[in-house]
């Protein structure tokens, strides 16, 4: 691939969802992966932590850390939705060759980022320049079609939630879920896919990350697991149980991805899960 000094400009970009907790100081596994798969030698990253109630201690580890794997840091914190329409802030998004959304609150991050010149810039550079894009914990969740309320626990006693609120929707008819094994959301996963018919569940263990690439490859890297859940037609939908009541979702399958694995789109097995061909669908561009 030839080195450039911006995003490619041949379509889609990289595509990164991380579960949070990832190494900033040591080997920086997964951040290294997000640099190497970059096609230019010292990539222009912006680090959004609009998601986040301490900005500035995020931005005191992703910027070194950054520099260290030889990329360009900058930082944004945006805090108000009408900072994000401003000609300064989407000059700087014009230039950038990454943008990493940090962890915090992901409704923060919606209500901030969601529906603002800001962020169509950046989907429409994610979808027609190369620019790549990556979140990690709640910025993952983000990405998602749906994503997490945030308020659930890790196990749901009164059976499946509410329908779930609306992501950015870059990852087409994906749940993400961060701190997965970490904190024994497994439950919930499941739950959630009752009340998002057609939908994938994707679990992330902390210091892990699936990236899609723009070759239509996905690898998983880090020091956890990937657990993709699938189940339910697309006319599943399960209502809030009552006492003495019972609810169900049928042929729920369930699919444990390990670090060193590597999907391609035009080479795949036979016998290759639907559920993980469906990881592959990204969202459409308007």
């Amino acid at each position: 691939m030839a080195m450039k000094g911006s995003a490619t400009g041949d379509g889609r970009g990289l595509l990164a969802v991380i579960g949070g907790n990832e190494d900033r100081d040591g080997l920086r596994t997964v951040l290294g992966a997000l640099v190497r798969a970059l096609p230019m030698q010292r990539p222009k990253v912006l680090v959004l932590t609009a998601a986040s109630g301490a900005p500035a201690d995020l931005w005191h580890h992703y910027g070194p850390a950054f520099e260290a794997l030889g990329a360009e840091p900058s930082w944004l914190d945006a805090r108000e939705a009408a900072e994000l329409a401003s000609p300064e802030v989407l000059a700087r998004l014009a230039g950038i060759d990454l943008v990493f959304l940090t962890g915090g609150d992901q409704h923060r991050l919606l209500e901030t980022v969601g529906d603002t010149p800001a962020w169509s810039l950046l989907a429409r550079r994610h979808a027609l320049e190369g620019m790549a894009v990556a979140g990690t914990s709640a910025g993952a969740s983000a990405l998602g079609a749906r994503m997490p309320r945030g308020d659930e626990g890790s196990q749901i006693a009164g059976g499946p939630p509410g329908p779930l609120p609306p992501g950015l929707g870059l990852w087409s008819r994906v749940v993400v879920d961060q701190h997965f094994s970490e904190r024994k959301r497994l439950s919930r996963l499941i739950q959630f896919l009752g009340v998002s018919p057609g939908h994938l569940g994707l679990g992330l263990d902390e210091d892990t990350a699936l990236l899609l690439h723009p070759t239509d490859t996905l690898e998983v890297v880090g020091s956890g697991r990937v657990t993709v859940v699938a189940g339910g037609g697309p006319g599943t939908r399960l209502q809030a149980m009552g006492q003495g009541e019972c609810w169900s979702l049928e042929d729920v399958s369930l699919h444990l991805l390990t670090p060193g694995m590597r999907l391609e789109r035009q080479r795949l097995p036979d016998g290759t899960p639907q559920a993980l061909m469906g990881l592959f669908e990204r969202a459409s561009c308007d």
